[in-house]
């Protein structure tokens, strides 16, 4: 796989890649060398064909029964303390599968191989680019008409990075994502939910559910999906979609939100001004809680374990305990529409889009701290580790709270600190549809960088933490994105000290899993074979390799490019190719050269070009007699200066 670049700024180029291909791992890169150094300072001591034991550290790794090309893999990887046995919890490991070749420099031997290709990877080459990542993402727009566009921001062919899309019975509203990676959407205008498989992306069910479905909650702790309706809250399993309930509450607009535990579903009735308590594991309504007009917005604290409820009508924010007692009354300005804690459940932040106001609720005294004017209609807050994110309904400028120094301004008695940023070139509410349910802000994963949604400029925009401006776009193809979502395929601890990622296995060979962990220092590389599969045309048992040639060529210059074809899974070179063909396409000027092969010494061929454009050439295969033709062959890519 390789990253295409597009839409960004030429003076942010290079941190536009740098950030994509390395996911904020600038540590990682520093330090890990090529020299021996690294070797010295990581003895080992312990190997078998699954597990190594390294300076006191246990890594296992662990596949799913299915190893044939094609198949959806689990890669399991135990970190535990060698000696106490004990797991290693809150790393941050990151891996990649690539092919097992032969070292290719003069006295390598595996682990100096291995930890080349770890520096490889971390420095985003793109002409040596894994076989497949095990730290990437997927991003989703819900678009204004009834498609879902999946964007894979990591590849693309001439300009587009659209992996697929999705489309529904009728106009999204709200989403989530199960720890499954089950993809639920709401669509009220068919009354009918969605039930999409990521891995396909194929919709697997549609569930009918009357009453203008709209915003969605999954329950902590329990495989079920609440959908709020004009009337109450329908509850559905999770993975098929089975109705398990309907939960009459209340009239008006409705807001969801459950006690951290899940055992306390809270919904709110605006017309009826109440709230309807509901033990969420006989699945019914115990209490109706009152005290404000209009209830809009609420939020949990996990910090105080109070649920806050923001009211429109009156600007009161009333705090309940998860048994419903009323337990603080805050008067704010009429006008609130939204409230939502921090990550550490003690600063909520209420926005008052009528009034143009951010005010700070400090949970543990149950009071607002401090306030500040954020003009242009601020109607919702989204959270990194570092940053409040607050989108501007009138305006392409959001604001950012640096979250670090909020208790160091309340005690220093100071102002807010506020900064901003630009979420592209038109206002958000320019666009020809309303705005959905969901957010269109959300982190990406593994660093410290966010993804903005513009639906009047059809662009989603990303944003690394510390710069003034985005560093690059993708462009939604024509849709307007009126939310984003990030589908996270890493590693992830799934128990303690287990980190597991799926993934789709490439095409059978031999490969390597490499892994690297940055604190504590590991890396290692586990040797892995994918079966063929029998039913795939022979086309895919072949792999392309470049030898011989520079990973950035220059424009003008007559370039010759040497390569070797050797069969996936013997991993032997192919010669006597008589009619082997190369297609290069330029990205930049959509120009494209097709040249036929010769053949040289050792198994080796070659081509030679001049390229008239720099930008990235991506460089594909065809040959007649292997049965490969071009969308059946590997992908390579060239960096012309």
């Amino acid at each position: 796989m390789a990253y295409a670049i597009l839409d960004k700024p030429a003076c942010a180029r290079n941190r536009w890649h740098q950030a994509l291909s390395g996911l904020m791992l600038a540590a990682a890169l520093a330090a890990i060398s090529v020299s021996s150094a690294i070797a010295a300072s990581i003895p080992e001591i312990v190997a078998t064909a699954n597990q190594i034991v390294k300076d006191g550290i246990s890594l296992q790794l662990d596949m799913s029964q299915s190893m044939q090309e094609g198949a959806e893999a689990r890669f399991s990887l135990s970190l535990r303390d060698a000696a106490s046995a004990r797991p290693i919890r809150n790393a941050r490991p990151i891996a990649w599968v690539d092919r097992l070749d032969e070292p290719t420099r003069a006295q390598e031997s595996s682990e100096q191989a291995c930890r080349r290709k770890v520096a490889t990877f971390i420095g985003g080459d793109l002409l040596h680019a894994p076989s497949l990542s095990l730290n990437a993402y997927d991003v989703l727009a819900l678009n204004e008409d009834n498609s879902i566009s999946v964007i894979n921001p990591q590849t693309g062919f001439g300009g587009s990075k659209l992996l697929t899309m999705v489309i529904l019975h009728g106009v999204g509203q709200d989403w989530l994502l199960t720890p499954e990676q089950n993809l639920w959407v709401s669509q009220p205008q068919v009354h009918e939910v969605a039930l999409v498989d990521t891995r396909n992306w194929q919709v697997n069910t549609h569930v009918s559910v009357p009453g203008h479905p709209g915003q969605m909650a999954l329950r902590p702790g329990a495989q079920q999906v609440w959908v709020l309706t004009d009337d109450g809250v329908t509850v559905l399993s999770a993975s098929t979609g089975q109705l398990l309930a309907n939960i009459k509450t209340g009239q008006g607009r409705h807001t969801i939100v459950f006690s951290d535990d899940g055992k306390r579903a809270f919904v709110s009735n605006g017309a009826d001004n109440s709230i309807s308590l509901i033990d969420a594991g006989s699945l019914k309504k115990i209490a109706e809680l009152t005290g404000g007009l209009n209830p809009v917005a609420m939020a949990w604290s996990y910090k105080a374990q109070l649920l806050y409820v923001a009211h429109e009508g009156d600007g009161q924010i009333i705090a309940f305990d998860e048994a419903g007692k009323q337990a603080a009354s805050i008067k704010a300005l009429p006008g609130i529409s939204t409230i939502r804690f921090g990550p550490d459940g003690r600063y909520g932040f209420i926005l008052n889009q009528q009034k143009n106001k951010l005010d700070l609720l400090d949970a543990a005294t149950n009071q607002i701290v401090q306030s500040a004017e954020i003009t242009h209609g601020p109607d919702q807050v989204t959270f990194s580790d570092r940053m409040a994110y607050i989108r501007r309904r009138h305006s392409e400028i959001m604001q950012l709270v640096p979250l670090d120094a909020i208790a160091h301004n309340i005690q220093a008695g100071q102002p807010l600190a506020l900064a901003s940023v630009s979420n592209g070139q038109k206002a958000l509410d320019q666009g020809r549809s309303a705005g959905s349910l969901a957010d269109t802000t959300i982190m990406v994963p593994n660093g410290a960088a966010a993804l903005l949604a513009n639906p009047a400029d059809r662009t989603i925009y990303y944003y690394q933490e510390g710069m003034s401006a985005p560093a690059g776009s993708f462009r939604n193809y024509g849709h307007e994105p009126r939310a984003v979502l990030v589908l996270d395929h890493s590693l992830q601890e799934h128990q303690p000290g287990l980190y597991q990622a799926s993934a789709r296995l490439p095409m059978a060979g031999n490969y390597q899993v490499v892994f690297y962990l940055d604190s504590p220092k590991m890396l290692h590389c586990f040797p892995i074979t994918v079966q063929a599969d029998p039913a795939k045309p022979p086309a895919t048992r072949y792999a392309v390799t470049l030898t011989g040639t520079a990973s950035s060529l220059s424009k003008g210059e007559n370039q010759n490019l040497q390569f070797v074809i050797r069969d996936a899974v013997s991993g032997q070179p192919k010669t006597g190719i008589h009619d082997l063909q190369v297609l290069l396409f330029n990205t930049t000027g959509n120009q494209q050269l097709q040249l036929d092969a010769q053949e040289q010494k050792n198994g080796d061929y070659g081509i030679s070009f001049a390229p008239s454009v720099s930008g990235h050439y991506y460089v594909y295969f065809q040959a007649a007699s292997l049965g490969m033709s071009w969308n059946q062959s590997a992908r390579l890519v060239l960096t012309v200066k």
